[in-house]
Order: C-alpha cells, then structure tokens, then sequence
C-alpha cells in the first residue's frame, strides 16, 4: 500500500509551486535571463556570470498537514514530513524524495516511512517560452504496509512550463505509474495516472502566487480519484533560500477537505 500515485506528481512539480524550467535556481517568474545554458554559474537575477559551473543542487524541506492518511485512505489528521535532494548535471536532473507520517488513527502503521521516490529527468526547450521536462522514476517499498505484499513500482512523468510574458506562466504535468503490489484478501490495486495544471504570477521581483488544479489515481481499486484546487505562495530570501506555503482544498470525497504544505529550499 502505497502513497505513489499522489507524491509523485507534486515531487515532479514542486511542493509549492516553484518551476524553475532552465534549471539555475532562479524562479520562473524571478528569472530575467531565461533558458541560461546549464552549465553557467548565475546571479540572483537568474543571468550568466563568469564562473561556469558544472553541478548545482537543491535541498528542499516540507511539513504538510492533511485529513487523510493516503497511504492508507484513512480520514485522520496527518503530519507529513518530506525531504528532498535534487542533482543538476547540464540537462540531466537526478532527484531523491523520502516522507514521514504520523497520522492519528487506529491505522496497523500510524506512524512510519512513506515510499522512497527516485526520479530522473531531462530538460528539452522546443522553443523559447516552452520547456518539457519528461522524466522516469522508481518507487521503492519503504512504506510496510503490513500484509507482506509490497514491490517495487515504477513511473513516466512528464512537466511543462509555457511563459506568457515576464510576469505570467503556465505549468503541468502527467504521470503514470505501473503498481506491482500484489491483491490482497483487503485491497486490490492497479496502475494510476495523475496530472496538474495551473498558472503562476510574480507579485513584486521576489514573490509569487500560483493556482493549479490537480487530478491524481489512488493505487485502490475501489476509491474515487483524489482531485483539489491549490494556491501557492513562494518568497524568495536570497540568491540561495526560497520559502513557500501551499494549501488545496478537496472536489472529491477521496481527498482532504483541506491540506497545507510549507517549505525551505536551499540551492546551490
């Protein structure tokens, strides 16, 4: 019993509607220097200084408050601690997502490990305002869900960014995940799909707000698929941190009635 279906797709477009299509650390809607080769080193303002610099990283941490456990689609109040690390080589981004829970509810594992997520992706610019972001992943069984039955899944995902001018921005994406896990006596599963599409605004030079809806599968046979609308918010502190809050309110009787997410990122 996973949580696959629904951390993937906000792993590949940020836990609070951050995008950075060129990749330099610098939002989209910060950036005054769009499509930067990867390799150069950039100032605050996301434009090319001097220095190259080969490999850049992100260190993100989020706390996300929610009224279901969806590892095991039970409705209790949850904490969800997630961490995540990011790896820049040119085009190429490998990225690690590990999450704890602690729900209150008289779950088998109230507390514990979600699934492990892997991904890596590849940054293509068709044109100057479009970046596509495909991307594979694998998500490995942290999450013990008791019945012995947990396998290794495994993803496609695929993210875009379309800027509409220098202070509006569209973004997405789908994915597609092949469960392993096998039926048990309790649940059955099957393979999910999810996507996410929203619109992003800078307010002033180092803020921004976004709005997205989100459709997601759950790996039960028997449950609705989760959708909610979210609205974002990220401040930029300096050319290194960035802090963001997000909060989504449940469409389906599937999802939280109401979910919100905060986070520091660190760049370098």
């Amino acid at each position: 019993m996973k949580r696959s279906c629904f951390v993937l797709l906000l792993a590949s477009a940020s836990l609070f509607g951050y995008t950075d299509s060129d990749m330099d650390g610098v939002e989209d809607s910060l950036d005054e220097c769009p499509q930067t080769p990867f390799t150069d080193l950039v100032d605050i303002h996301g434009c090319s200084i001097s220095t190259p610099s080969v490999i850049h990283y992100d260190l993100i941490m989020d706390e996300e408050y929610s009224q279901i456990n969806y590892a095991s689609q039970q409705y209790s109040d949850t904490l969800t601690t997630s961490f995540e690390a990011d790896l820049y080589i040119k085009n190429w981004r490998l990225q690690g997502l590990a999450s704890y829970y602690s729900a209150d509810s008289a779950d088998t594992s109230p507390t514990g490990w979600n699934d492990t997520l892997i991904n890596i992706f590849y940054r293509v610019t068709p044109t100057e305002k479009l970046t596509l972001t495909p991307g594979f992943g694998v998500v490995i069984p942290t999450y013990k869900s008791g019945y012995h039955n947990e396998a290794v899944d495994y993803t496609a995902l695929v993210d875009f960014q379309y800027r509409i001018d220098s202070t509006k921005y569209l973004f997405g994406g789908y994915s597609y995940t092949w469960v392993n896990d096998k039926d048990v006596t309790q649940a059955a599963y099957q393979n999910t799909q999810g996507f996410q599409l929203g619109m992003g605004y800078s307010l002033t030079p180092k803020s921004t707000v976004s709005l997205s809806y989100n459709q997601n599968d759950t790996i039960y046979q028997n449950v609705k698929t989760v959708q909610t609308v979210s609205a974002g918010y990220t401040q930029t502190i300096n050319a290194h941190w960035l802090a963001g809050v997000n909060y989504s309110y449940g469409l389906s009787d599937s999802a939280s009635d109401h979910s919100v997410i905060v986070g520091l990122k660190y760049h370098y």
